[in-house]
This record gives structure tokens, C-alpha cells and sequence, in this order.
């Protein structure tokens, strides 16, 4: 199973028989929404580190903003990931405005990258599964079940489908669409420290959790045995990077730009810090930007 996974393209009709309730009247467990002002945040990340390059508003303008730093620091193989969401097992279909208004802006960079770049990125949601474990801080009998059911495979929520296809429609253009489960991703990357834990000095373990310190910053990667959105974020970066088949390894793209809600800012820029650490000669230059202030709301 390849870690980015297809996600096909729905006609009208199809949203309109399918199942779309997994576990009724279910709230979502995570409560990380931004409390401060929206704003559009642009961080690049290569090799030499990371740098904050935009903190503006949120405007009309921002597409254009990210299309100029592009042009001189991405490749021509490159993914924009956006529509980071979490999944609604009460209608799996469905998605919240902030998430809505992520994808439509990757959506748009694209048909604008096309026009102006003569590039064309692949479109990628990151699935944040990480609470449906819990219904508004009660556990779910069975939820294993419940996530299985809702991500595999992810279905592309309705308004993100319909805006694709209108996308493609006015532009004359053929967005591949992919998705990937963090959980999953987070479960990969404990597998891959696991020998080396003990041996690699940025790698601090206590009890059930283990903290890296990638010059002045110190996170959690694994806490209280569970690895966090940290290390999700870590094992996709590489996942965007690189293919892994039978042990062997080849490119897959070669640049990203990132689309995040605000509250995970933090967590995405330790990702990268780890991936860039941990990983045996990564490169991936990216542009991680930030603004919307919730995956839920």
C-alpha cells in the first residue's frame, strides 16, 4: 500500500446513495482550534533550516504572494497539501469552512501555477485521524473500526470534489488528488526510530515518551507511548519525498508546499525539523504556510 494514496474524483450522483454517517452525533475530540488573530503565515524550509518569509493578512492577494516565492525555491515535481481536516464520523462527506477555504486556495495555486509557472502540483489532504478515539472525551468502543471505515479508503469530501471538478472545467486542466492518514504516518515514524532511539544523541527517553532536541527546540515525539502529531507530520514529509518498495528507494516529489490551519503551526514546523534530522540525506524544500484557525470548525 503506498503511503499517498489516490483519491479519486466523484460524480454528483455518487454523494447523493452514499453512506455517509460512521458513528452518530459524533463531536470531535480535538479542541486545539487558534484562539489568536487569522493571519497568513509562509514559512520556506530546506536544508538550511527553517525561516519565516510572510506574516500578513489574509487577503485576495495571498495566492499571488506564494506563486513569487515560488518561481525561485520549488521544483517543477512538486505537491500542495491543504485541506487539513479532521474526519466527521457523523457525516464523512462533510467538511467545516476553514477547511473548505484551505482547499479551495491549493486549488487555486494550482490553476495559477499552471498559468503563470507552467507548473502543475499535485493536490494532497492530510487527514488528521489522530481523535477518533474518543466522542467529545468519551472513548468509542470499537473505534479502530470506526477509522477504518472512514479512511480506507478516505473518500474526497463533496464541496472539495466539486470545486475540483469546476476547477478543471474553467481551466481546461486534470488535478491528480491524493490523501494520507497521519495516524498512519505517526505510527510509521515510531517504527522507524525504534533502533535508533538509544543511539542518537537528539533523542531523549523517559518512561513512555521520547523528546527531540533539534537545536533550541525540544518536542515530543512519542508521549506516553502514543506518537504524536509531530512525528505524523515527519514520516509525511518523507512520505512526499521518497517512495519505499521493497526496501528500495526512489523520488517521489521533489518540493511541497504545505497549507496548515494556524494551531497546528508548531506541530508541523517540529515535523519537519524531525524528518530533516532523523532522515538520511532529506531534501525537500518547502513553503509552509499557515492561516485558518481550526481543521474542525
Amino acid at each position: 500500500m503506498p503511503d499517498l494514496e489516490l483519491m479519486p474524483l466523484q460524480s454528483a450522483d455518487f454523494y447523493k446513495t452514499a453512506e455517509r454517517v460512521v458513528f452518530k452525533e459524533y463531536k470531535c475530540n480535538c479542541k486545539k482550534g487558534w484562539k489568536g488573530e487569522d493571519r497568513f503565515i509562509v514559512y520556506k524550509a530546506d536544508q538550511n533550516g527553517i525561516a519565516e518569509v510572510i506574516n500578513n493578512e489574509v487577503s485576495n492577494n495571498n495566492v499571488e504572494e506564494l506563486i513569487a516565492l515560488a518561481s525561485s525555491f520549488l521544483t517543477d515535481k512538486v505537491v500542495i497539501s491543504g485541506g487539513h481536516t479532521v474526519v466527521n464520523l457523523d457525516d464523512r462527506f462533510s467538511i467545516s469552512s476553514e477547511v473548505e477555504k484551505s482547499a479551495r486556495f491549493c486549488i487555486d495555486y494550482i490553476a495559477e501555477s499552471i498559468r503563470r509557472l507552467g507548473v502543475q502540483p499535485d493536490f494532497l489532504m492530510e487527514i488528521n485521524d489522530f481523535y477518533m478515539e474518543k466522542n467529545d472525551g468519551s472513548e468509542i468502543d470499537g473505534a479502530n473500526e470506526f477509522r477504518k471505515m472512514a479512511t480506507s479508503p478516505y473518500i474526497i469530501p463533496e464541496k472539495i470534489n466539486d470545486y475540483i471538478l469546476a476547477s478543471n472545467q474553467r481551466h481546461d486542466i486534470d488535478i491528480n488528488a491524493f490523501y494520507v492518514s497521519e495516524k498512519n504516518m505517526a505510527d510509521r515514524f515510531k517504527r522507524h526510530i525504534k533502533n535508533r532511539m538509544d543511539k542518537e544523541a537528539y533523542f531523549q527517553r523517559q518512561d513512555g515518551n521520547v523528546k527531540m532536541t533539534v537545536g533550541e527546540h525540544a518536542f515530543d515525539i512519542i508521549k506516553e507511548n502514543k506518537p504524536t502529531c509531530a512525528a505524523g507530520n515527519a514520516a509525511t514529509f518523507r512520505a512526499i519525498r521518497y517512495r519505499i518498495s521493497s526496501n528500495k528507494i526512489f523520488d517521489n516529489y521533489t518540493s511541497h508546499i504545505g497549507v496548515f490551519p494556524l494551531c497546528s503551526r508548531v506541530n508541523v514546523l517540529n515535523g519537519y525539523r524531525a524528518a530533516a534530522t532523523f532522515y538520511d540525506n532529506f531534501a525537500l524544500p518547502s513553503l509552509l504556510v499557515f492561516f485558518g484557525k481550526s481543521c474542525f470548525e
